[in-house]
């Protein structure tokens, strides 16, 4: 079992999704004031009606997916880590979650976090 992320959750995400498929982004500040970076990419040729993707990949500050440098990748993340850091994020906006703006986006990385890296519709 991979330990807990070494970084906590802050405040300030936000989530964006790809038009490659469905590859997903999750950027926060996390408890050392920095902000961080999730990748989740789709695999190829998933079918719509059941995604499966790649582990998670940990960034620092932002993702590029044209521009990265091998420097800003931190580590691979396993699911269990991402349901807790939804878990965090969701009980900092509190009773505003869905209202949140990226509360669709949250809520798709919470499934698929859910379904060990699948989204069956």
């Amino acid at each position: 079992m991979q330990p807990p992320l070494s970084i906590s959750y802050k405040s300030s995400a936000s989530a964006i999704i790809y038009r490659d498929g469905g590859s997903l982004e999750l950027r926060f500040t996390a408890d050392d004031d920095r902000s961080y970076c999730i990748f989740m990419e789709v695999v190829g040729e998933s079918p719509d009606d059941c995604k499966r993707y790649h582990p998670p990949m940990l960034f620092k500050e932002s993702f590029d997916i044209n521009n990265s440098k091998p420097e800003d990748f931190i580590s691979y993340l396993n699911w269990q880590q991402i349901k807790g850091l939804i878990s965090e994020i969701r009980m900092d906006i509190g009773q505003y979650f869905e209202k949140h703006a990226d509360c669709a986006h949250l809520g798709l990385i919470e499934n698929i976090a859910n379904n060990n890296g699948w989204l069956i519709n």
